[in-house]
Parts: C-alpha cells; structure tokens; sequence
C-alpha cells in the first residue's frame, strides 16, 4: 500500500515537473495553435506582474497539447469550443471569437485621409490607384453567428460613407461575397474562419480586375476556364489541431507555366518586422499588360495565381506598415497601377499607425520649371537589383528629387536624418544623374 501511495505522489510530482521542464525560453517563439506570438520577459511593460503571468501561461510546457485535449473534450462532450481563437456559429459553423462591434471613426478618417494623399500622389503621376475592403466572414455569412451575437454592420456602414464622402476609388467585396453566399460556399464552413475561400476569392479577383479593366482596357476578369478547379480535404482547423472533415475548393491557374518568380533578387527590401511578405512575379506573356504593385493582406498573400497572369508584371507587398512606407515601394517599382487591399476586421490602428498615417507628408511630383538643379555628392549601395544612393544632403522642408534614366524619383529622409533614394538598379544611368530641389 505504501508503494502504491509513493508511486501515486511521485506520478504527480512528475505531472507538475514535466511542464517546467519543457519551458519555452526561445525568443520571439510562434505558437502554431493560436497563429501569434508568445509574450516575451520584457521588464519594460507597464504592468510586470501581467507579462509575468501571461509569460508563464504562453510558455509552459504543452500548452498546445493542454489546450487541444481541452478543446477536444468540450466539443466531444458539450458542442462547445473552448479555444483560443474560434467559437461555433449555428450549423456548424466556425468563426473567429466574437467581439463588441465598435467603430473608431477617428482611425477611420484618418485612414481614408492616407488614401487620399495616396490616390493623389498617383494621380499626379498619372498612375491609377484603387482601394479594395473585403468583408469579414461574420459579414457574409451573419445568420450563422452563435446564438445571442447581435451583427449590425455598422464598421463597413461608417467606413464606405468615408470613401464616398473624401471621393477615394474603392470597391467593396461585401455586398458581392453576400450575394453570392445565397447559393454558394464563398468562406469555409469550418476550416479558414478567416478569410475567404477559393471560390470567394475568384470572385472578389474578378471584382477588383473589372475596376483595373476601367483603367486598363486590355485587362479582363478571370474566367473557370482560366483555372484547374478541384477539392481538398481538410482534416482539421487552419492554425490548429482541431479536427474537421471538410472538402474546400482549389483554383490553379493554368497559365502558371508562364510565370517567372524574381522575388529573390529583393531581398534586401526594406520591410516590417512583422509583415514581411513580398513576392514579384513576371508573366511571360504579359506584353502589353500593365504591372502591379499591389500592397495585400492575408485573404491575397498566398493567392497570387488569381492575378499573375492578368498583369505584366506583378510586385505584391504585404501590406499594414509597408503600406505607410508607400513612397518607398513607389520609387523602386514604378508601376503602371497601384492596389490596396485590407481586411474589414485589420482595417484598425492595430495594423496601420494612426500617428504615423497622420504625420505622412509626400511630395508632388518634379516641376522644374520651379525646381533648381543641386550639386550634391553621393554614395551608392547595391544589393541584388536594388540600388541606394545616399546624398551630402539636407531637405529642411524641401522636396529633392533625383532624375536618371528618363526616370524622376523621390529623395527620402531616412529615421536617422540621412538623405537617400532606393531604386531599381535598371533604372539606373550613371552617366544620367541629376537631383534637382524644390522650392
């Protein structure tokens, strides 16, 4: 009997220790279950006994595994997900955790007001800009909330009487996607509670290729025969464990043979920390065809056989931060067409800095007529196909300009006050340079 009772208490004095013994101390680590990262020990926070706590829960040993059986025992014996991320909706139907529907039309001006210094910036350079909101999964398909969740819609409500009201070139995917969800599946039931599927991805391409055909006439929507449409079983949530049967759509493009990937020749492009996904694809039988630079969240990134055989060439760049870094990406790829795509649920300050949107200042485009030439020094910087030169310069307020290749770029004021242009290296004529200032 003795025995037994030792073996029960050293049983759970292992239960306790096996946790602390598998401690996640690793840095800026992911937890696969919930998508996100974990808290990191940072004695620099406000409050030190909340990231203390929330430290410890995030990185016990097998929180994922703690998490999962939990998960699987309420569904098993309740219907009911307890988990981090999702909740059911009626009929089964999966979607991410339901919260209070507020409207910070604060942010929200100021988002559009950053549209418009964009969609001006283009303009003035006869470059075409169009903005794209896709609607969250709660949007299109509201009857299936759980039971008690209250949806009125006034987020999209609010923000398209903004775009109408400051004349900002947009589409919405909302009344589409809704209509179309009348009689077919254009979000998962289960497997992605966040984005659209494939089938609502083709048609919210199509939407946003009928707006570039306004401007580009020899662009036109995709068709079913474009793709290779199949099924794939998924097995179990995205981002999680939870385990699911369901057959979602695949669209593959045919054409894809005629892409070429250039992405690499990039790498030294400056980008967000945490949103650091770019991709540059060239269509080999684009001739004509305009190219893209094409600022894109999560329902796009990993979608790009919707759009690569519809432009000549095709720069997608993730977008939140990136975006407020516009002219950068302007300067290198010097597209024919410029696209922003967001989210309905990351169009908020979480994702784009309220400070920063407010602070954005760009420069009209070169007039010499009122301009002077600068004698100026500079240095260049080459990696891959990009080229900086940084200039013994100073802008005090003033728009510089660098001209070479029968191109006119911005000069940017870096963080640290240093005076630089980042362009393509193809662009590029050292015997061809000129930097001319503004008044």
């Amino acid at each position: 009997m003795k025995l037994v009772r030792k073996l029960f208490i050293a049983a759970l004095v292992l239960i306790w220790l096996l946790p602390l013994a598998f401690f996640d101390f690793e840095k800026e680590s992911v937890s696969d279950i919930d998508n996100r990262m974990l808290t990191e020990w940072d004695f620099s926070q406000s409050d030190i006994t909340a990231m203390v706590d929330d430290y410890i829960k995030d990185r016990i040993g097998f929180r994922s595994e703690m998490i999962t059986g939990y998960t699987l025992l309420n569904d098993t014996l309740f219907h009911e997900m307890v988990h981090p991320t999702y909740t059911y909706g009626k009929g089964d139907y999966v979607f991410f955790k339901m919260s209070d529907e507020t409207v910070d039309e604060t942010f929200l001006e100021a988002f559009v007001l950053q549209l418009l210094k964009v969609q001006t910036y283009c303009e003035e350079r006869d470059v075409p800009f169009i903005y794209c909101i896709n609607p969250a999964k709660t949007t299109v398909y509201s009857q299936y909330l759980p039971q008690g969740y209250h949806y009125q819609g006034k987020f999209l409500e609010t923000f398209e009487q903004l775009l109408e009201s400051y004349g900002i070139h947009y589409i919405s995917n909302a009344e589409l996607l809704i209509e179309k969800s009348e009689d077919e599946q254009v979000f998962d039931v289960q497997y992605d509670a966040g984005h659209w599927n494939d089938l609502g991805a083709f048609y919210g391409t199509n939407h946003i290729l009928e707006k570039v055909s306004e401007y580009f006439p020899n662009v036109s929507p995709n068709t079913p025969d474009d793709f290779n449409i199949s099924t794939r079983l998924q097995t179990s949530l995205k981002v999680s464990e939870f385990p699911i049967h369901e057959e979602v759509p695949y669209y593959e493009d045919k054409y894809a043979d005629r892409i070429v990937e250039l992405t690499e020749a990039y790498s030294g492009l400056k980008m967000d920390a945490d949103y650091h996904s770019f991709r540059y694809l060239v269509n080999e039988a684009g001739e004509g065809l305009p190219r893209v630079l094409f600022f894109q969240g999560s329902y796009l990134n990993e979608r790009h056989r919707f759009f690569e055989s519809d432009f000549s060439e095709y720069y997608a760049v993730h977008n939140y931060e990136n975006f407020l870094d516009f002219e950068y990406y302007f300067n290198i790829f010097q597209p024919d067409c410029v696209i922003l795509e967001t989210a309905e649920y990351a169009t908020n300050s979480d994702y784009f800095d309220y400070d920063t949107m407010v602070e954005t200042v760009y420069a009209p485009p070169l007039d010499k007529e009122k301009a002077r030439k600068l004698d100026v020094s500079f240095t260049e910087e080459k990696d891959g196909s990009l080229l900086t030169l940084r200039f013994d310069a100073e802008m005090d307020g003033r728009a510089l300009y660098l001209e070479t290749g029968g191109h006119v770029f911005d000069i940017m004021e870096d963080e640290d006050g240093s005076v630089f242009c980042t362009i393509d290296v193809k662009y590029y004529d050292p015997e061809d340079v000129t930097v001319w200032i503004g008044d």
